[in-house]
C-alpha cells in the first residue's frame, strides 16, 4: 500500500509504504520505505507510542516495545530511506497495537535578511499491529447505549483477539433506513458509540447492521427507549 503525503514547500510529495505495519511470529521485521522526491533535504525522527482504546477513546503512551532502525534519518533530495521495525516483546495471547510516528524534524533554514520563513513540522502516524500467537478469536457485539431524546445510540464492541475496521452502520425500521459511514478501527477490547436521529414516526424495534473488515454483524435497537 502506497500513500502520497504532502510535504511543506516541496516540489513533490513524500511517499511512505506500507502505511499499515503488521508484525507476527513469522514476520518479525517489516521494512518501511520513505522516498523524498522533493528538492530539499528532509530529516525524520521515529517515535513509538502504545495504542489502546478505553471508554470509547484512543489512548497513547510512550513505549519501548518496538525497535525502529534507524531512529533518525537524513533523506537527501530524490533519495530513499528504509526504516526497519521489529518488536522487543514476545507475542502474547492478544494482538498489541502501536503508532509509529515519523516526524519531520528538519531544521528551519534562515531566509534572506528582512524576510520571514515558515516551517511546518509534519508527523506521519502509521498503525502497527503485533499479532497474537495462534489463531485470533472473533467476537463483535452490537448493543444499545444512552442517547438524548429524539436520537438513538449504538455501541460496537470488539471482544475478539485482533483489531477490526468498522466500515458502516445501517439502521432501519419499516420503510425508513439510514446509513452511517464509519471507517473506524476498533482495537482488541475497544468500543465506539454512534448517535443518530430517529424520525418520530419510527417506533418499536429497529434493525442495525454493522459492515466490518471481519464480516457483517446484525442486531436490534429499541426505538421506544430513545
Amino acid at each position: 500500500m502506497l500513500a502520497a503525503l504532502a510535504m511543506h514547500g516541496t516540489a513533490g510529495a513524500m511517499t511512505i509504504a506500507p502505511v499499515v505495519v503488521e508484525l507476527s511470529p513469522v514476520r518479525k521485521v517489516v521494512s518501511i520505505t520513505v522516498t523524498n522526491p522533493s528538492d530539499t533535504v528532509v530529516n525524520f525522527q521515529a517515535e513509538v507510542l502504545a495504542w489502546s482504546q478505553a471508554d470509547g477513546q484512543d489512548r497513547f503512551e510512550a513505549t519501548r516495545d518496538l525497535m525502529v532502525v534507524p531512529p533518525v534519518a537524513r533523506i537527501a533530495p530524490g533519495a530513499t530511506q528504509i526504516f526497519r521495525v521489529t518488536s522487543r516483546m514476545s507475542s502474547g495471547a492478544r494482538e498489541q497495537a502501536y503508532r509509529l510516528i515519523l516526524e519531520d524534524v528538519s531544521a528551519e533554514l534562515d531566509g534572506p535578511e528582512g524576510t520571514a520563513t515558515v516551517n511546518i513540522r509534519v508527523r506521519h502516524s502509521l498503525p502497527v499491529f503485533v499479532a497474537a500467537t495462534g489463531t485470533p478469536t472473533l467476537s463483535v457485539q452490537l448493543t444499545q447505549c444512552t442517547a438524548p431524546h429524539g436520537k438513538a445510540c449504538v455501541r460496537l464492541s470488539n471482544d475478539g483477539g485482533r483489531h477490526i475496521t468498522a466500515k458502516s452502520l445501517t439502521v432501519g425500521a419499516g420503510s425508513w433506513s439510514q446509513e452511517i459511514a464509519l471507517n473506524t478501527r476498533l482495537l482488541v477490547g475497544g468500543w465506539r458509540e454512534w448517535q443518530f436521529d430517529v424520525p418520530a414516526k419510527v417506533a418499536g424495534i429497529m434493525n442495525v447492521k454493522a459492515d466490518t473488515s471481519a464480516g457483517t454483524f446484525d442486531g436490534t435497537l429499541s426505538a421506544a427507549s430513545r
